[in-house]
């Protein structure tokens, strides 16, 4: 491998990490719309996105769980979201047992409950029959009802598909939610890529165009990955896995889930059962997300291997240092932003994560380089074979082509030139590797035969005055 491939594989493991824990966060998101009453979740956030992606001030704040509390806050508006199968019922869900109007600002005005887009005008005709019964604080005027009622920006079966795996609609939203962590996983690896570039004495043209490789690389594979687990959020696999992500929470103990948890949260508190399920849904997120990366990045192997490009034993080889990488840049990155958001709280967020980043980048490095020694103690490289085979053929010719040292070196220096990783490559799909390296070495030692000085064959009267000198030196 070279310098360069080397380089490009380190500073991208802290982009991928971090593209992994905010895919992880994705996921978790999603894994909630997989309920019955999860179309009303997906509402929340693809309204959110859209408002945040057309330039408006938009925060999402339903997940504080405040009883009867808005969803979102739009340029300082206070939403309610309500995605139900009609506008009456959107309305009817905004009244408690007793009648009374649920949802209120703080100075006792009506929020905005928003509906589908499809059912704003029948949403609008229910509430203006609820203003003329006098069941709204402070609202007289059924005209009303239109500054109350906010047309959304999806239909009500548009955010149903949203909510389920394998829709257009559903990988529409996975797509554009996955542009941004990948521009942050192009951007950290770009940026480090650059740097060792400097660092290594490269001039500033050369470094950038490696950190620009290498950035698009990162973000591609964060993109992807991103897409692919927050699709495997909204199946059952969620379920599946949270016993075991339970089981590794219970075990941090309450103390060490809740210092997680809230440096996960960038200094947010959250305690008991709420700190172990944010833990928990986390872990499960990372688990789901660093293994379609593991295979995102390992599908160039998998792709040689039915080439017959590369070994089985080198693809397992390959995947094993892989995914310790991954992890190792997971868990760095993961333990070192909550361990700087814990330091230094207040500016946590910016130290959290710029610790997290080194965090990534060493936790990946230590783990890779650790897995690589082990594997290595147990399985050659297919590359290293076939140099030994290319060795022997190169011995076997040389000595046939009478090539003296000068002219082997130069041989050495024409395969050196030559795309030799794609070389060896075919020369393992080829049925004959000891064949494919003579062709591969024959003409090359030609080429360099070719540059020798022509011998003009002595005349016959030339070969007897030597024959005559070497008999009268061999009698005297």
């Amino acid at each position: 491998m070279s310098k360069q491939d080397v380089l490009k594989q380190n500073a991208d493991i802290a982009g991928i990490a971090e593209g992994i824990n905010q895919s992880a966060e994705n996921y978790s998101e999603n894994a909630m719309f997989n309920n019955p009453r999860g179309h009303g979740l997906a509402a929340e956030h693809a309204n959110h996105m859209f408002d945040v992606l057309t330039g408006q001030k938009a925060e999402h704040v339903g997940s504080n769980n405040i009883k009867d509390g808005a969803d979102r806050i739009v340029n300082g508006i206070q939403i309610q979201s309500k995605y139900c199968a009609s506008g009456g019922k959107c309305v009817q869900e905004c009244f408690n047992e007793q009648g009374h109007f649920r949802y209120l600002n703080p100075d006792g005005t009506p929020m905005q409950i928003e509906v589908p887009s499809d059912m704003y005008d029948s949403a609008v005709q229910s509430m203006r029959t609820r203003i003329e019964k006098g069941t709204i604080p402070g609202v007289s005027d059924p005209a009303e009802a239109e500054n109350i009622i906010r047309k959304g920006h999806f239909t009500y079966e548009q955010v149903k598909r949203i909510a389920q795996a394998g829709t257009i609609e559903g990988l529409t939203y996975d797509a554009v939610r996955g542009i941004r962590l990948a521009g942050t996983s192009a951007g950290i690896t770009a940026v480090i890529s650059f740097a060792v570039g400097i660092w290594r004495k490269e001039d500033i043209a050369t470094a950038l165009k490696t950190a620009v490789l290498s950035g698009l690389h990162s973000g591609g594979v964060a993109w992807v990955s991103s897409i692919a687990a927050a699709q495997v959020g909204r199946t059952g696999l969620e379920k599946g896995l949270r016993p075991a992500t339970d089981w590794v929470v219970k075990q941090l103990g309450p103390k060490a889930t809740r210092w997680i948890a809230t440096g996960l949260r960038n200094g947010k508190p959250l305690y008991g059962a709420a700190a172990a399920s944010h833990v928990s849904k986390i872990l499960r997120g990372n688990v789901v997300t660093s293994a379609i990366t593991v295979v995102v990045l390992s599908s160039q192997d998998m792709v040689k291997l039915f080439r017959r490009q590369i070994s089985g034993a080198q693809l397992f080889k390959n995947v094993t240092i892989t995914t310790a990488s991954v992890a190792g840049g997971v868990g760095g990155t993961l333990a070192a932003s909550a361990i700087g958001t814990m330091i230094f709280p207040g500016v946590g967020t910016v130290v959290g994560a710029l610790i997290g980043i080194t965090g990534g980048l060493l936790g990946g490095k230590f783990s890779k380089d650790a897995t690589q020694k082990v594997m290595d103690r147990f399985i050659q490289d297919d590359s290293r074979k076939l140099l030994s085979i290319i060795e022997n053929v190169f011995v076997t010719e040389a000595e046939g082509f009478l090539l003296s040292e000068q002219e082997g070196e130069a041989v050495v220096a024409a395969l050196r030139n030559l795309d030799l990783g794609k070389k060896l490559l075919e020369m393992h799909a080829s049925k004959d590797h000891q064949e494919y390296a003579r062709q591969l070495l024959v003409p090359l030692m030609e080429a360099e035969v070719a540059k020798r000085e022509k011998v003009t064959p002595p005349s016959e009267e030339e070969l007897m005055v030597a024959l005559a000198e070497v008999l009268e030196f061999a009698a005297d």
